[in-house]
């Protein structure tokens, strides 16, 4: 796996390691500010749980996704993107947007061992919209909207086995496809870090969440 990178414009290079050193020591500083949101009694109610659950998926994606890249398993790390991304709008539009009745459903024991989920999500398109026309911060929906427009067809190549996947994985993958998926992943985590804060209703972790974004801003996508 090649090591450098060059940024678009390529005028700016980005050493791999450097940078999956850093997101490591980033993933790090979310997950020790966000200590104790496991422990403590989150509102009560099954929307508040589910949108806690997804958050804390999304977060065990993107370590997982550093940790594959870590030990050179470049192919099954992308796999995990797409699972990250659905994680976190999940998880925002169990919180923000779907309906009572969906949730009531949704967190209903299944009344069989037939395996079947009590309620189907939405698709990603239609959870979009719902998102945009919900109280949820706008910035929360165009981060996830612009993702989706600029990669959603690769990142369902590399979680089903498409042709992307295929390719790469006996030619290898652009250190500038890595360093973009990186940047990703970190993104995605800090998305979940800041719903779990505001699902806990810690507006002092949100605060110290958005000082590390800041203090490491080359682990995350410029905006």
């Amino acid at each position: 796996m090649e090591s450098i990178a060059t940024t678009e414009g390529g005028n700016v290079t980005v050493d791999i390691a450097v940078l999956l050193d850093n997101s490591n020591t980033f993933d790090t500083a979310l997950r020790t500010a966000l200590i104790g949101e496991t422990e403590r009694a989150i509102p009560p109610g099954a929307r508040t749980n589910a949108a806690f659950a997804y958050c804390k998926i999304a977060l065990e994606h993107g370590s997982g996704f550093q940790h594959l890249l870590a030990i050179d398993n470049a192919t099954s790390a992308m796999a995990l993107v797409r699972l990250q991304y659905e994680a976190v709008l999940r998880g925002s539009w169990v919180l923000y947007a779907a309906p009572d009745v969906w949730i009531e459903k949704f967190s209903s024991e299944p009344k069989s061992n037939s395996g079947k989920e009590p309620a189907k999500f939405p698709d990603v398109y239609q959870m979009l919209e719902e998102l945009a026309a919900s109280s949820a911060d706008q910035v929360l929906f165009q981060s996830l909207a612009t993702l989706k427009a600029k990669a959603w067809d690769a990142l369902n190549s590399y979680t089903h086995g498409g042709l992307r996947m295929m390719t790469r994985s006996l030619n290898g993958f652009e250190p500038e496809l890595l360093v973009w998926m990186l940047r990703t992943t970190n993104s995605l985590s800090y998305i979940a870090a800041q719903l779990l804060a505001h699902v806990a209703n810690d507006p002092a972790c949100s605060n110290q969440l958005f000082s590390i974004r800041t203090a490491m801003s080359d682990c995350m996508h410029s905006e």
